[in-house]
């Protein structure tokens, strides 16, 4: 039997925010007719980034201790990325982003393949877990578990991914892709005025003594969790305009309708949906059965369309001067047997014509 290859953890530090957050804020997790069970408190989003090496100098080591130091200044204008969840301390059953500086957690790895041929396994999107770190979020104790995680991870030759988890209790993709466009900005910005350090301290290799192990841990490839049980769509549509309950369910529902002729569609009652709104995250419970089929047409008929991932301007995602990602993945991660609608809010909602963009988890 053939050796599994192995993906070897080197280095898990944390960014934190520059300024110090001020103390007392959070935002509201509002639930309705549904609960944070321990397999809902893990949806979350992924991204993968796939880079190959522009010139000798650059290395997957240095990009890792260049994202630590120009994290923790972009995060200086979005230290809610930073923050934890945690019980409402009111007891009236809601839950709460903390806003605080506990920070985004960042893992440095290095996997036993090449880029090209990782790219190319027809099991890449099983494998994809290994180079975007996740550790449960633990419903007793929360306050302790990391909602947003950045892995740089170094392929065997020249090439080298950034892997980015995002927890859905945060706030919704979008919002993330936000502030990926505005942290790009803040790095280069950072590395053409020569702000970061030339001598990266970020990999483990500058503190090893040679009687501890060689890596923190080894994992097997093939033993991370299946990524097939869930199918990711996009959609867009437009903005909706009366901030009701109703429309929503409408609008998802619709997109169940369209996103189950490819897949299962059938002997599923009901979906998760959530919405991110400006004073907080709304998570609902909804029934599909009737619900789909009489009301989904109405106000939104042929408004709902699948789209690209593209259109999310990712593509252009950038960490060193020039180098594009070669390949940019997506995905949503439910461990919750029903589809799972993520309404996401743009800025600019009063403008006419806007549209919405809408993620979806659909079970296969």
């Amino acid at each position: 039997m053939a050796i599994s290859k192995q993906l070897h953890i080197e280095a898990i530090q944390t960014a934190i925010p520059s300024n110090v957050t001020q103390s007392g804020k959070s935002r509201r997790i509002n639930l309705t007719d549904t609960t944070l069970t321990q397999d809902s408190l893990q949806s979350r989003f992924r991204m993968v980034f796939y880079y190959n090496k522009s010139s000798e100098e650059e290395s997957a080591w240095t990009v890792a201790a260049w994202v630590k130091e120009s994290m923790s200044v972009a995060l200086a204008d979005w230290p809610e990325l930073a923050g934890r969840l945690r019980k409402d301390r009111e007891g009236d059953g809601c839950w709460e982003i903390k806003i605080n500086d506990a920070g985004v957690r960042l893992v440095q790895a290095s996997v036993e393949m090449q880029l090209d041929e990782f790219l190319a396994a027809e099991d890449r999107a099983e494998k994809e877990a290994a180079l975007a770190n996740w550790s449960e979020i633990d419903g007793e104790n929360p306050d302790f578990s990391a909602l947003f995680y950045i892995q740089v991870t170094q392929f065997e030759g020249n090439g080298y991914a950034v892997g980015i988890t995002f927890s859905l209790l945060l706030n919704d993709p979008l919002f993330l892709i936000q502030f990926l466009k505005s942290w790009t900005q803040t790095h280069m910005g950072m590395l053409a005025d020569g702000s970061l350090s030339k001598n990266p301290m970020f990999h483990l290799g500058y503190f090893q003594r040679p009687s501890r192990p060689k890596h923190l841990k080894s994992i097997a490839l093939d033993s991370f969790p299946c990524a097939d049980a869930t199918t990711t769509i996009l959609f867009k549509a437009p903005e909706i305009q009366s901030d009701n309950r109703d429309s929503y369910r409408k609008l998802a529902s619709t997109c169940i309708e369209e996103a189950v002729k490819s897949t299962r569609g059938n002997g599923m009652s009901k979906f998760s949906l959530i919405v991110n709104k400006s004073d907080g995250l709304e998570i609902e419970s909804c029934d599909i059965g009737a619900h789909v089929k009489a009301e989904s047409n109405e106000d939104v008929s042929g408004a709902v369309k699948p789209v690209k991932w593209q259109e999310l301007g990712m593509e252009d995602f950038t960490l060193t001067k020039g180098n594009k990602p070669v390949y940019v993945s997506y995905r949503f991660i439910s461990l919750v047997d029903e589809p799972l609608i993520v309404m996401m809010q743009s800025d600019d909602q009063e403008k006419d014509g806007a549209e919405m963009f809408i993620g979806a988890a659909i079970p296969n």
